[in-house]
Formats: structure tokens, C-alpha cells, sequence
């Protein structure tokens, strides 16, 4: 139950993440700083991430929890009271430290300390509470941001959250996850230093995209070290299963991240119509994730049906998107097209996902360890340095975010995403 509390507040706190950024990023002056903002909780997280394996096998589930949630709290609390960009960036670094190694920790204790069933019944009821939150998230931050502006909006629900965390570490305070020896601590400087070179580079510069090359490079490379080898060739069974996580999470949260500053740039919308946007997409994937998850398609033939389904909706929804952002169509059609987009991550994401975490029959090689930090990072890693590369490259200076920009990026992006029942098709 504690689990589920934490699914739903993180599943706030991300459309609370989305909604606010425009507005901090004006009241901060620093619209030209999207990909800065977006990779200051990303790098720190993707150094800590990959390390939450080897913090699994040395200290048990309920102190490092407890620790960590700690940590995120003091972040959280930083970046409310920020007023400049750079405080705001110091409390999201430390919020980032806490979260990756936390979103690690997580995931061991459903690697390992959840029978196969509990396992597809969290599937199942952890979407209904990102159904909740996508309805109360939106809500809740534009609501707060409203009345009491967008730092209240950062900090509000902080003592639900510490309580939850709290419950957890006490239920899990004696479980171990088995793992492979070592820290990875090359692939995890790596991955962060990745995120952080594309973060660092401003797109007016003329070493941006070099930047953004050798980001992509460092990044890319640190997840075939991190995942089992093979995963990015796609191997049959549990590593292609990592690999079309990574590529579909990649290519849908940069979409994702970059839909609050597009409809508050580009259509000049407010926080209460950007936050219906994100409301519609997450109820969209929730409300479908919730039958896939509590009926996973363990059947080949089912899953092509679910994911040739997916690619349509990924083709139709996202040219929807564009349409409206090109200036072509009415200005719901981009909720209309993201919430189409959702669909089709609910109908894909929770069968890949359960198949990362979730052991064979047979011994596949992949320890508990390295299954959670593979499902973590796989969720994440692409997405951060692919949506902060994104993010800086359509907002180049102070006006934002530019159409002109935008849409050819978002071409490319969905393209990939209808794609993605070819690659799906290695997992059985």
C-alpha cells in the first residue's frame, strides 16, 4: 500500500514538474535555460541511478530509503525557496541524487521481494493511481500555482510522501537483493556526464551540437554497460525486452517533457489548459495499462495485436500534435493527439516492463540487481538525455520554445515511436 502512495505521488510529481516549468522558468528569467533546468535533476540521478544495484547489495532496503528520502526532501525544499535559477538547480540537484538511487531501490524490492503475481497486481493497481494522479496532478499544481504561486506547488505534498516512504523502508527493513559483485561507477559517471554535456550547451553556440553528439555517445555507451549484454541488439527474450523500454520511455517522455513548454510558448495556453493536456495523456495510458498489466500478453499473437495497435495510435495521435502545433488545427487537438499518444503507451509499456522484472523459467543470467537497475534506467536514462538535448534545441533563446523548430523535431520523434511493434516483437 505504501508502494502505491509513492507510485501515485511520483506520478504527481511529475505533471507538477511539467506544469510548473514554464512558469518558474519566467519568474526565474531563464526561458532560454529549458535544457539546463530539465537536466539539473537528471544528471545527479543518472549518477546515482546506475549505482543503486551495488548500494542494493551493500546496506539493507529500509536505511537506504529512509536516508535517500531524506535527501529529496532537503532538495525539494532548495528549489521552492530559490530565487535565482541556480538556487533552483542546487535543490534539483540534490532532489535528483536522491531519486535516482531511490527509483533503484524501488525496483529491487519488486525484483525481489514481491512474488510474480503481487508483481502484475502492482502493474495493474500502480496504473490506477497514475489515473488519480494524472487527474489530481495537473489539478493540484496549476490550482496551487494559481493562488499561492508555483513554489507551494513543489513542496505541498512532501509530508504525504515522507510518510509513505517511511512505511515502506519500515515493511522492507531486513530485505537483500541479490547482485553482481562491483559498482559500475564508470557507466554511471558516464551516463551523467552525458546528460550534463547536453544540458550545459546553449543551442546558439556553435559547439552545441558536438556537445549533444558526445552526450548521446556517453550516454548510449553507459547503458550497454549498465544493461545485460545484448540488450541494445535486441536479443531475444528479457534483454530485448530492456532494449524497446529504453527506446520507447526515450522517444515518449521527450515528447511528454516538451508538451508544457510547447503549449505555453507555441499556443500560448495557461497552466490550466497545459495541465488538462497531461491529464488527458495520463488517463489515456493509465485507464489501458491497467488491463495490460493485470493481463500481460504472455501470447505472441497478443502481443503483436497490442502493439501493432500501438504503433497506429502513436502515427495518428502524434500527427495530431503537430498539426496543432504547426498552427494547421485547433489548439485541443493537441490534448486530442497526446491523449491518443498515452493510449499507445498503455498498451506497450506495461508488457515490456513486466518482462524486464520479472524472472523466466529458465536462468537468463540477469540477477535481481541488475533486472531493477536495467528497468530503472532503461524508464529514464534515454528520455533524460534525449528530452534535454530536445528541450535546448527547440528553445534557443528568451521567446521559448519555436514552432518552426519544434515540429520538424517532433516528426522525427514519433516516426521512431511507430516503430516501435517492430522492435516489441523480440521480447516473446
Amino acid at each position: 500500500m505504501a508502494m502505491l502512495v509513492v507510485e501515485l505521488l511520483a506520478g504527481m510529481q511529475t505533471y507538477i514538474n511539467q506544469t510548473v516549468l514554464p512558469l518558474l522558468a519566467t519568474d526565474l528569467d531563464a526561458r532560454d535555460s529549458y535544457g539546463l533546468v530539465t537536466a539539473a535533476a537528471q544528471v545527479p540521478a543518472f549518477l546515482t541511478m546506475p549505482l543503486g544495484g551495488a548500494m542494493l547489495e551493500r546496506w539493507r532496503v529500509g536505511a537506504l530509503m529512509t536516508a535517500l528520502t531524506a535527501l529529496l526532501t532537503a532538495g525539494a525544499v532548495i528549489s521552492a525557496l530559490a530565487t535565482t535559477i541556480w538556487g533552483y538547480i542546487l535543490g534539483e540537484v540534490l532532489r535528483g541524487l536522491a531519486a535516482g538511487a531511490l527509483a533503484t531501490v524501488s525496483m529491487g524490492v519488486l525484483v525481489a521481494g514481491m512474488p510474480d503475481a503481487w508483481r502484475r497486481l502492482y502493474a495493474a493497481a500502480g496504473s490506477a493511481m497514475w489515473v488519480v494522479s494524472s487527474l489530481i496532478g495537473p489539478a493540484y499544481a496549476a490550482a496551487l500555482s494559481a493562488a499561492a504561486g508555483w513554489r507551494w506547488a513543489l513542496v505541498g505534498y512532501l509530508p504525504i510522501l515522507v510518510a509513505a516512504r517511511a512505511a515502506m523502508a519500515h515493511e522492507a527493513a531486513g530485505l537483500r537483493v541479490r547482485g553482481d559483485d562491483g559498482a559500475p561507477w564508470i557507466p554511471a559517471l558516464a551516463m551523467a556526464g552525458g546528460v550534463g554535456a547536453i544540458g550545459a550547451a546553449q543551442a546558439t553556440l556553435p559547439w552545441f551540437w558536438p556537445m549533444a553528439g558526445l552526450g548521446m555517445v556517453l550516454v548510449v555507451g553507459a547503458c550497454a554497460r549498465v544493461f545485460p549484454a545484448g540488450s541494445l541488439r535486441l536479443v531475444r527474450g528479457r534483454r530485448a525486452a530492456v532494449g524497446t523500454l529504453a527506446w520507447l520511455c526515450s522517444l515518449y517522455f521527450t515528447i511528454d517533457l516538451v508538451v508544457a513548454p510547447a503549449a505555453h510558448d507555441v499556443l500560448e495556453l495557461g497552466p490550466g489548459a497545459i495541465g488538462w493536456a497531461l491529464t488527458t495523456a495520463g488517463v489515456c495510458w493509465s485507464v489501458i495499462a491497467m488491463r495490460c498489466g493485470a493481463r500481460p500478453a504472455r501470447d505472441p499473437r497478443l502481443l503483436r495485436h497490442r502493439t501493432a495497435l500501438a504503433g497506429i495510435a502513436f502515427a495518428s495521435g502524434g500527427a495530431l500534435m503537430i498539426v496543432a502545433l504547426a498552427g494547421t488545427a485547433p489548439w485541443w487537438c493537441l490534448h486530442a493527439g497526446f491523449g491518443v499518444l498515452g493510449a499507445g503507451m498503455g498498451l506497450t509499456n506495461q508488457d515490456a516492463w513486466l518482462r524486464v522484472i520479472t524472472a523466466p523459467e529458465i536462468d537468463d543470467g540477469i540477477s535481481q540487481a541488475r533486472a531493477a537497475t536495467s528497468a530503472a534506467v532503461a524508464s529514464s536514462a534515454g528520455a533524460a538525455a534525449l528530452a534535454t538535448l530536445v528541450t535546448a534545441a527547440v528553445a534557443p533563446t528568451t521567446a521559448g520554445v519555436e514552432a518552426r523548430l519544434l515540429v520538424p523535431v517532433l516528426i522525427v520523434l514519433v516516426v521512431g515511436l511507430a516503430a516501435t511493434p517492430l522492435l516489441a516483437r523480440r521480447m516473446d
